[in-house]
């Protein structure tokens, strides 16, 4: 380890001394910064970031000394840094650094003795608002929601001229990495909707009775400033089957959850509840009844379109090859999801950035790297598509996962 980091500081001495020789390098001043703000160097990054405001790699330069400010405990300020910077390169998203500069929700919460002052779990989001614009592909699962979701909004009158409600949930599954969250999002961002993040590891407690307790809590403060939305991630964990848990307490809580997903029904019809999932079959059955998750929606990995967006997208303020053909790779990376695309890019990167620290010659990213890259990966998804062959052959008796069926039959997974 003390190897690696000696070597790793010495490759960021050799960026600085090369920076030193070429102070207009851009591209190695980036890089620079990079590398200083992965040491934790927050000085040296406040000193040769601000060259990179005014040229494409804004949006970097601003997220490292966001990072920077926040180690100075300037928090105001890197907040300011950080939401200017991800709404510039959404890429740039930290959820660590947004729970570091939001260290208590803004929103007050109903009073409730809690023995060891614990956080209700709710997390109003409030960094860069995101739309369906900023979502690539997925047309025909966004019109899906527009129907169910956006349009109830929009045109009330005519909903209620057909007996139709505003609220419900939809149950986002799919392979992990495809991005369910930021779907999530940006629905939210569609109806002009808060929007809260409720996880378990938030809300469950020791004390007896206390994990309903934050439960009613996060759905009550939620109902007080709708139109809201709340995103569970992980739905199998807080849904999971009463009949395969076995302590008490558990089914207590999944109890209560049913018994607020009512309340949305009965009480508010301008809160809505949107869930993710890897594991749809792993949700009690009862969270899928009329005025609970009304819609259960499969979110396939990209397709070539959107891969050749995401690619594009991760690839921004990096030194590239101008003739690398986004289309081509996206059809050599089909099932990858849009963590895998980065990774490539990431990996395409890592050879040319070698060249350089062997050379001095900063060459652009090529064709080729991504190729090489390219021969080293596989989609990570193809372990879950497997998996989920099992439950389309065997469990879909009700129709549940068709939308599932035909990808799979489409893509001619085995």
């Amino acid at each position: 380890m003390e190897d690696r980091d000696a070597m790793s500081d010495g490759m960021l001495e050799s960026l600085l001394a090369a920076l030193r020789m070429s102070p207009e390098n851009l591209v190695l001043r980036g890089m620079v910064v990079k590398a200083l703000a992965e040491a934790g160097r927050w000085d040296e990054v406040t000193l040769h970031a601000p060259p990179l405001l005014s040229t494409p790699q804004r949006a970097e330069a601003l997220f490292a000394l966001a990072r920077a400010a926040a180690a100075s405990g300037k928090t105001d300020e890197a907040l300011q840094l950080y939401e200017e910077a991800v709404t510039l390169n959404g890429a740039l998203e930290d959820e660590d650094f947004e729970a570091e500069l939001h260290p208590e929700p803004p929103l007050a919460l109903p009073v409730m003795d809690f023995p060891d002052d614990d956080e209700s779990g709710v997390r109003p989001f409030t960094g860069a608002r995101v739309s369906f614009a900023d979502v690539g592909g997925m047309d025909a699962l966004k019109e899906q929601i527009r129907l169910n979701i956006i349009y109830p909004f929009q045109h009330p009158d005519v909903y209620a001229a057909y007996g139709k409600k505003i609220g419900g949930g939809i149950l986002l599954f799919g392979p992990p990495g495809c991005g369910k969250t930021h779907l999530a999002r940006a629905t939210a961002g569609e109806i002009g909707a808060s929007f809260y993040v409720m996880e378990l590891d938030d809300i469950l407690s020791k004390w007896m009775g206390e994990t309903e307790q934050r439960l009613s809590a996060i759905f009550e403060t939620a109902r007080s400033n709708a139109p809201a939305v709340i995103f569970i991630d992980e739905a199998d964990a807080f849904g999971a089957k009463r009949s395969e848990i076995g302590a008490p307490w558990m089914r207590a809580y999944v109890t209560q959850l049913l018994s607020e997903m009512d309340g949305i029904a009965s009480r508010n019809q301008d809160l809505l509840v949107l869930a993710a999932t890897n594991a749809p079959w792993d949700v009690d059955g009862a969270f899928r009844r009329p005025g609970r998750f009304d819609r259960v929606l499969f979110v396939p990995p990209p397709d070539a379109a959107a891969r050749a967006e995401i690619l594009k997208l991760h690839a921004r303020g990096r030194k590239m090859d101008p003739g690398v053909s986004w289309r081509q790779l996206a059809d050599k990376t089909e099932h990858f999801s849009g963590a895998d695309l980065a990774a490539l890019v990431d990996r395409a990167c890592e050879a040319a950035l070698a060249e350089a620290l062997r050379t001095g010659n900063l060459r652009d990213v090529t064709q080729a790297d991504f190729l090489r890259a390219l021969k080293e990966m596989r989609p990570s998804t193809m372990d879950w598509l497997r998996r989920a062959k099992n439950y389309v052959t065997y469990a879909n008796q009700d129709g549940l996962y068709d939308d599932l069926a035909r990808y799979l039959d489409a893509a001619k997974i085995r």
